[in-house]
C-alpha cells in the first residue's frame, strides 16, 4: 500500500471523530515535540531546540490535560493542595455523569494509544542518549518522559477512578507524599543547634 493510500486512510479516520479538528490538534500536540527533537538539530543549535521542544511538550501537556482530554474521552484531572496539607489528585469522569453522551470509539482509541506509546517514544530516546552520551540531550529526553508519563498516568488513574468509592474524586492512594513545610524545617534546624549547644 502507498504511503498516499495510508494517509488517505488516517483522514478519513479523523473525519470519522466526533471532533476531528481536536483529535487532530492533539494527534499533533504529541508528535510536533518527537520531530523537532529528531529534525530540530539541523536548523538551530541545542539551547533553542531545548527550549523549543520545551514549550512543544508543555503546550502538549496543557492541551492532553484540559481541553483533549475533556472533550475526546470525558476525563479530566487536577492536583488539588487541600487546606488540611493533603496533597491530592483530583477527578471528573463521564462515569459521573451517565448516561452522558457516548464516547466516540475512533476518539477514545487513538487518544490513548496516542497517550500510551509518546513516553514509550521518549524513554526509546533517553536510552539513545544514555548509549551515546548525550547527557544534555538526555536533560531534554526527561522533560519529555516526564510530561507525557505524568499526563498519561493521571488520566489511567482517571480511567480507573470510581466515582462511588469517593464522591469528591479525591483518591487516598493517588496522593503526593507530603513535603515538610518550611516551619518544620526551621523545628528540626532549632533542634540540630540545642544538642550542638548542649555537647
Amino acid at each position: 500500500m502507498a504511503v498516499s493510500d495510508h494517509i488517505k486512510n488516517f483522514y478519513n479516520t479523523i473525519l470519522k471523530s466526533s471532533h476531528p479538528l481536536l483529535l487532530a490538534a492533539h494527534l499533533a500536540g504529541k508528535v510536533a515535540p518527537i520531530l523537532f527533537y529528531i529534525l530540530g538539530s539541523l536548523v538551530l543549535g541545542f539551547t533553542p531546540q531545548f527550549i523549543v521542544c520545551v514549550l512543544l511538550l508543555a503546550q502538549d501537556f496543557y492541551l492532553t490535560k484540559n481541553i483533549s482530554g475533556r472533550r475526546l474521552v470525558q476525563l479530566r484531572w487536577w492536583y488539588d493542595p487541600s487546606s488540611e496539607g493533603i496533597r491530592a489528585f483530583i477527578f471528573e469522569s463521564y462515569k459521573q455523569y451517565a448516561p452522558g453522551p457516548p464516547i466516540n470509539p475512533i476518539d477514545s482509541k487513538l487518544f490513548w494509544w496516542s497517550m500510551y506509546v509518546t513516553p514509550l517514544v521518549w524513554c526509546v530516546f533517553a536510552i539513545l542518549c544514555v548509549i551515546r552520551f548525550k547527557l544534555f540531550y538526555l536533560l531534554l529526553v526527561l522533560v519529555g518522559v516526564v510530561l507525557t508519563g505524568w499526563n498519561t498516568y493521571g488520566f489511567h488513574c482517571c480511567e480507573k477512578w470510581d466515582p462511588s468509592h469517593d464522591e469528591n474524586g479525591n483518591d487516598s492512594w493517588f496522593q503526593m507524599p507530603s513535603i515538610p513545610g518550611l516551619d518544620n524545617i526551621y523545628r528540626l534546624a532549632s533542634i540540630q543547634n540545642f544538642f550542638r549547644s548542649s555537647s
